[in-house]
């Protein structure tokens, strides 16, 4: 009975991770970005005694050399980039497989002295697969939090310039009314110290979401630096990108919604079997002990758990919509 206990745990759990999003959002707690508390501390020292302007010009260059990244033509979204976007700046993409290898070869060494080969190779691929679920809602949870503000942040820009504001004013301006903890007033923040700073106002404005995996964070950089070099209407340019990210925010939720019900009817399903297998145990203790000591009983559970495991993979699979 341990030994199934145990083969449950190595494969649903894992499963989880996969299938409901923001399970493991206690994981990652909200934090305010390193590098804003880092250049607003230059910025404060700028006024201490002992330390002078050209010192801290140079701090915040060499941080900005060190964070400038080559923008890939490809849209492909690779390992790398997922690492960056998930700001797993720790790992490279080949430290990041060995450890998706050395995770699969533990859970390998525990599940196959209590199963069959077979099972054992399957469940090898849960270590790779959980840390790239791990990485891929790390991504997920930072284009969330980027994406819950945005709009709200380019309508407030577009009000602000028609009342006259220039475009860097008006963008500090409706950041400082979105909430403290928001991720989007932690980058305009970064933005406008490294402005303050000294660092050229093209790296300055190009490097504004440089981390965050969000389609139209592009389209914002781009206008407002055709707008910095050449003029014309920015306030009419951000009001349409606004109404483009909230349509993609309503069809992203309608989405969602069509494929949770078939998600949760899973989750049911699952929940009814277990429920029942559960009686069974209690009412009949025998039934379920014997099947599991046996050897054919132990291959049929065997077979039900990577099917089990396969359906939820599977149906994750095509009901992932990129929107």
């Amino acid at each position: 009975m341990w030994a199934m206990a145990l083969l449950s745990v190595l494969l649903i759990v894992p499963l989880m991770v996969v299938t409901v999003p923001g399970v493991l959002s206690f994981l990652f707690p909200t934090r305010r970005s390193r590098e804003v508390r880092n250049l607003i501390g230059i910025t404060e020292s700028l006024f201490e005694p002992g330390s002078t302007a050209e010192r801290a010009r140079a701090e915040v260059f060499k941080s900005a050399a060190e964070r400038r990244y080559k923008k890939s033509w490809s849209s492909q979204l690779t390992l790398e980039k997922r690492l960056r976007f998930a700001r797993w700046t720790v790992f490279s993409a080949l430290p990041f497989r060995a450890l998706q290898a050395a995770a699969g070869l533990a859970i390998f060494l525990v599940v196959r002295p209590h199963t069959s080969i077979l099972t054992a190779v399957l469940a090898f691929f849960l270590g790779p697969l959980c840390l790239s679920a791990i990485l891929n809602f790390c991504v997920e949870r930072r284009f969330r939090r980027f994406d819950f503000d945005y709009p709200q942040f380019l309508m407030s820009v577009v009000g602000l310039l028609k009342t006259g504001m220039t475009s860097v004013g008006a963008i500090e301006a409706a950041a400082k009314g979105l909430d403290a903890k928001s991720l989007v007033r932690e980058e305009v923040q970064l933005m406008i110290e490294r402005m303050r700073l000294g660092v050229p106002e093209d790296r300055s404005i190009g490097a504004f979401g440089e981390d965050i995996y969000h389609p139209e964070i592009e389209l914002f950089v781009q206008a407002l630096l055709l707008s910095r070099r050449v003029g014309g209407n920015l306030a009419n340019t951000l009001e349409r990108l606004s109404q483009q990210v909230r349509k993609r925010q309503y069809f992203r939720r309608s989405a969602t919604a069509a494929v949770s019900m078939q998600r949760a009817s899973i989750w049911l399903i699952l929940g009814i079997l277990t429920f029942m297998e559960l009686y069974i145990y209690y009412t009949y203790p025998a039934l379920v002990t014997e099947a599991i000591n046996s050897e054919i009983g132990w291959q049929v559970w065997q077979a039900a758990i990577v099917l089990i495991v396969v359906s939820f993979i599977w149906s994750r699979q095509i009901t992932k919509l990129k929107i």
